[in-house]
């Protein structure tokens, strides 16, 4: 059983570990595609002239992911009811005193009152 526990924690703490570096990765691959491009200079004659496009950096899920706590950050107030205290009519009266003279050992468990 321990075996199968330490080899589970093992298997998450390897997902874990490449995750991260995964992300890593994929971040020189960026880097990579942005020198691999060529540099150009612009020599536009007028202004409605258009010869070719520059795209920007698209929105990649692989780069935006981030780890946070998953504690909210609201605050909640709660209000707690106020109930009215309920007084109990009952008055326990023991019209005799119960006394118990020593104990023995074949009777097991708590005295039992009869109120």
């Amino acid at each position: 059983m321990k075996l199968k526990q330490q080899l589970i924690r093992f298997f998450f703490a390897l997902v874990l570990l490449g995750s991260l570096a995964l992300q890593s990765f994929h971040g020189l691959e960026h880097l990579e595609k942005q020198f691999a491009e060529k540099a150009c200079a612009h020599k536009q004659l007028n202004s409605s002239e258009l010869t070719h496009q520059h795209k920007g950096f698209e929105q990649c899920f692989v780069c935006a992911i981030s780890f946070q706590s998953g504690i909210v950050s609201e605050q909640f107030q709660f209000q707690i009811a106020t109930t009215p205290e309920v007084v109990a009519p009952y008055f326990f009266n023991f019209p005799r005193v119960i006394s118990f003279s020593g104990s023995s050992y074949s009777l097991r468990g708590p005295p039992h009152y009869n109120v």
